[in-house]
């Protein structure tokens, strides 16, 4: 499944699908010899990813045909397809030979299909676990990972070859946290059922797992390519059908994307009987937990639906904080807003403040302006990906508590020397 959020205009940008502009582009350099362009052509169209229909044999001669000219991707690429026989004709020997010259090119990777040879064919466990232990310590790749944790499994790891599942574990867990589908089903089972030295029984916890490795099935990818398509095409309401789709069938990528699709589309979003944000986004974030990549769309439309619909601000808080955290300068913004509009000398409490980084002195920490005018300050020097965006508003917001703070400041200072003033002249009116 392409994993491609709405809001991520990059990515979006990318997607070369069978008959864009970029896809033709692509096809002509690696018709004009472009070996990086071989293999890229072949890498999408060998897993059918970036739009593309998938295409096995196209894919195997562009592979070829970037071996030939000695790209070390492409030889692996083609190695890989002579050895399992997908889209070619099966030839193990070639196929060691062209995986060979992609370890001699460079690319170490190879050497996790150099270790499946060695295990499926020769059934020679000691080279398959040289060439995967070698893999995983010089790239950490997730499938000489997850080989690694069979071997032990099964008890053919050497030189001991016994049964150990703790060392397997470790394995596991890795290539899993690293997106290894096969891994994931591991991890999910021991969850679900117990039984493992290491791991006690969690249900939620496998059901989490499992429905990650269903987000991954063939079946949800093709729905999901239908929904790009229709994007792509502009005709919104079909691929807000089919996001929808996947969102009844509990994928969080179909949560995102309806929801941004019916926000955006003001025919959806006046539906009294449907509230996008409500549905859909937020099971988003329910979905998607507290991670560093949750989408800022998503934070910043709950967050704001809670301030002004649901007149939670407890939650608001917490959203725009998490906002922040998300390296976008508009949680913090929003925060100092909420401070600045209320009528309570502390709404924000000082742990959400820390959270964000930000630490008050003695000196401000009673006075609510000075605190406001410092949090804008940080605002206006953050330095993220976002904080472009916020800048302006941060600086238009410290220049105005600033003019509120000199404006108290100074009108302290004329009723001083008024009252000094008028102090003087009764003193000298009695005297």
């Amino acid at each position: 499944m392409e994993y491609i959020r709405l809001t991520d205009k990059k990515l979006l940008g990318e997607l070369t699908f069978d008959k864009s502009d970029s896809f033709y582009w692509l096809k002509q350099q690696a018709k004009r010899g472009v070996a990086s362009a071989q293999h890229h052509l072949g890498a999408l169209m060998y897993a059918g990813r970036n739009g593309l229909t998938r295409n096995i044999q196209a894919a195997v001669e562009y592979f070829r045909l970037g071996a030939a000219q000695n790209d070390a991707s492409s030889h692996f690429g083609y190695g890989l397809a002579l050895l399992k026989g997908q889209g070619t004709k099966q030839n193990v020997t070639e196929a060691v030979r062209q995986i060979e010259k992609a370890v001699e090119r460079g690319f170490l990777g190879a050497k996790v299909a150099l270790g499946y040879h060695a295990y499926e064919i020769e059934k020679n466990y000691t080279k398959a676990a040289q060439y995967w232990k070698e893999c995983f310590e010089h790239t950490h790749d997730a499938y000489c990972a997850h080989n690694l944790g069979v071997m032990w499994t099964a008890g053919r790891y050497p030189p001991s070859f016994t049964v150990d599942h703790v060392q397997a574990w470790q394995y596991y867990s890795f290539a899993a946290q690293h997106e290894q589908i096969d891994s994931k089903v591991v991890v999910a089972y021991y969850n679900a059922r117990g039984g493992h030295p290491l791991i006690i029984r969690n249900p939620w916890l496998a059901a989490i797992w499992s429905r990650n490795v269903a987000e991954i099935s063939s079946a949800v990818g093709t729905i999901v390519r239908r929904a790009l398509e229709a994007y792509r095409d502009r005709r919104w309401h079909t691929s807000f059908i089919f996001y929808m789709q996947t969102a009844l069938a509990g994928i969080e990528l179909g949560y995102f994307n309806a929801g941004f699709l019916c926000n955006e589309l003001k025919e959806l979003n006046n539906d009294s009987t449907f509230d996008c944000i409500e549905q859909l986004l937020t099971k988003y974030l329910m979905v998607h937990g507290k991670n560093r990549n949750t989408d800022s769309y998503a934070l910043l439309n709950v967050a704001e639906y809670y301030q002004w619909k649901q007149r939670n601000i407890t939650k608001a808080i917490q959203l725009y904080a998490q906002l922040h955290q998300n390296d976008d300068a508009q949680g913090l913004y929003n925060l100092a807003q909420i401070e600045e509009e209320s009528n309570s000398n502390n709404t924000i409490p000082l742990h959400i403040w820390v959270e964000v980084g930000i630490r008050f002195n003695e000196k401000i920490i009673t006075n609510r302006y000075r605190r406001l005018q410092y949090v804008y300050q940080h605002c206006r020097k953050l330095k993220t990906a976002k904080s472009d965006e916020s800048y302006i508003p941060c600086t238009l917001a410290y220049l105005r508590v600033s003019a509120i703070i000199l404006f108290y400041e100074q009108s302290k200072i004329v009723i001083t020397i008024i009252l000094m003033i008028l102090s003087t002249f009764l003193f000298i009116y009695r005297t």
